[in-house]
């Protein structure tokens, strides 16, 4: 992966542990052949942040899986109802499981859609980025 433009975009959790495992896996091969121009420092800050990143739902994303999603959002195509950018990010980093987290993630949210809404969006989150740790269908605790 290259960035080509720094501040073209913002780049979802995903997109940087990727990011930051090829540039491990370069940085890797360098070493075999003999050079070695990374600063201990960076490594750290590298190291914790692939550490945190690796325990975080982002972990289990694939591109396939956020395309899934990005289509199934797309059916909420009214005025009020669209996701912002901004929104779907967070959707696709926080991976909500709760109403509560749903709410607190999409701006006026009461506003932009109706609450009876809430279990579908949840629906389309769950089937689009499934993780390890949710509860099977069925099983699901309301918090």
């Amino acid at each position: 992966m290259e960035i080509i433009n720094a501040n073209s975009g913002m780049l979802s959790n995903y997109e940087v542990l990727a990011l930051l495992n090829d540039q491990k896996a370069q940085r890797q091969a360098n070493e075999v052949a003999g050079t070695r121009e990374v600063a201990e420092n960076l490594r750290t800050v590298e190291f914790e942040v692939q550490k945190y990143l690796g325990a975080s739902p982002c972990a289990t994303q694939s591109p396939k899986q956020i395309a899934k999603l990005k289509e199934a959002f797309s059916k909420f195509n009214g005025e009020s109802q669209q996701l912002m950018k901004v929104e779907l990010l967070q959707i696709l980093n926080l991976r909500p499981r709760s109403d509560v987290e749903l709410t607190l993630v999409i701006e006026e949210f009461e506003q932009r859609f109706d609450v009876s809404s809430c279990p579908e969006i949840l629906a389309i989150i769950r089937d689009a980025l499934p993780r390890n740790d949710d509860p099977p269908a069925g099983e699901e605790d309301d918090e």
